[in-house]
């Protein structure tokens, strides 16, 4: 009884090992993707601020510089 009780428990640490493991690595991509989102809203926002100040995002057609084929 005793070794089979050993051995549940020997079980029991293995799984709580790789569990343990498997949160970090999911909190370290959790992580990432919070650094991605900040990234992306702020870039978001810079756009937004220009876009409701005015910022000309097309040029007029006398500063294009005409395509390649002309």
């Amino acid at each position: 009884m005793s070794e089979q009780l050993e051995n549940r428990v020997m079980d029991l640490e293995i799984r709580l090992t790789y569990q343990e493991s498997i949160l970090q690595e999911l909190n370290e991509v959790v992580v990432k993707q919070q650094d991605q989102i900040d990234l992306l809203l702020a870039e978001l926002t810079r756009q937004k601020e220009q876009l409701d100040n005015g910022a000309e995002f097309v040029r007029p057609n006398a500063e294009e510089t005409p395509p390649p084929h002309y």
